[in-house]
């Protein structure tokens, strides 16, 4: 009979693991804020660039590229290499540079665009301290 005992005891004991287990994950997939901390550490890019995504042909345009973490504030501690492509790539559109150092978490762009059309700006991490995800934004080019 104590035998028996004993196994009743661990089947107990299991049981209540096993469902405090459940209520743990079922909380956490809930509340994952709640758990995890926002890190100041950013973790992708995010092309900022004229108003309204419409940019005058011909004329300079300044695009700017941000590091941010997962509450959209600028890391201002990286330093990353990043660069800018612009698609479709046989488009009139002059870039000073494809590739830039960021500074204190952000790093501009100058772009002079030729011809109207619909321009996808993608920002890509190259290298740096730890990956950051991309970031696309497509750009309406009209004449005005």
């Amino acid at each position: 009979m104590k035998k028996w005992r004993k196994v009743e005891i661990a089947q107990t004991i299991l049981s209540i693991l096993i469902i405090f287990s459940i209520i743990i994950i079922s909380v956490y997939s809930v509340w994952p804020n709640f758990f995890r901390h926002n890190s100041p550490e950013a973790v992708k890019l995010v092309i900022s660039g004229p108003p309204s995504n419409t940019i005058a042909i011909g004329q300079p345009q300044v695009i700017t590229i941000y590091a941010v973490n997962t509450n959209g504030k600028i890391d201002r501690g990286r330093n990353d290499i990043i660069e800018l492509i612009i698609d479709p790539p046989g488009s009139a559109t002059i870039l000073n540079s494809t590739r830039a150092n960021l500074q204190n978490g952000e790093a501009s762009f100058i772009v002079v665009i030729n011809q109207s059309g619909i321009v996808i700006l993608t920002s890509n991490w190259i290298a740096g301290r730890t990956p950051l995800e991309s970031t696309m934004v497509s750009v309406n080019l009209m004449e005005f």
